[in-house]
């Protein structure tokens, strides 16, 4: 399984080329955790761009966060805090995708460093 990061996700909504390419080079073993739909649910501007986010999450499976992922999570903050750098949703983030063993494909590949036992890695290269 492939987990998407928020900053994954928003380069996918923008349509960007190199998103839109290696999304489908993927296929179907893609989903995100529920941090980042709640993420960029929280990021619209308005009621609009809320309508158009919600749209586009509907295409994609999203993993709910169970009670498994919440210790990890506060494993996880109770040991990297406050050098990390990451955020509550980070921490979320990597704990579905340790308990998933999935691979978290992010451009935040610095923060995630510091994450034990998680597999993150960029999707593309951007060229921005």
């Amino acid at each position: 399984m492939i987990v998407l990061d928020t900053d994954v996700m928003i380069e996918v909504q923008r349509g960007r080329p190199g998103a839109a390419r290696w999304l489908s080079a993927v296929g179907d073993h893609v989903a995100i955790p529920a941090p980042v739909a709640w993420e960029m649910l929280t990021g619209a501007r308005d009621r609009v761009e809320l309508g158009r986010t919600v749209r586009f999450l509907k295409s994609f499976a999203v993993v709910d966060i169970d009670p498994a992922d919440s210790r990890l999570a506060t494993e996880l903050i109770t040991d990297l805090t406050p050098k990390s750098g990451l955020s509550l949703p980070d921490f979320l983030i990597a704990a579905q995708a340790i308990n998933r063993n999935a691979v978290l494909c992010t451009f935040n590949m610095k923060h995630y460093a510091a994450v034990p036992g998680l597999n993150a890695v960029a999707p593309y290269e951007r060229l921005e």
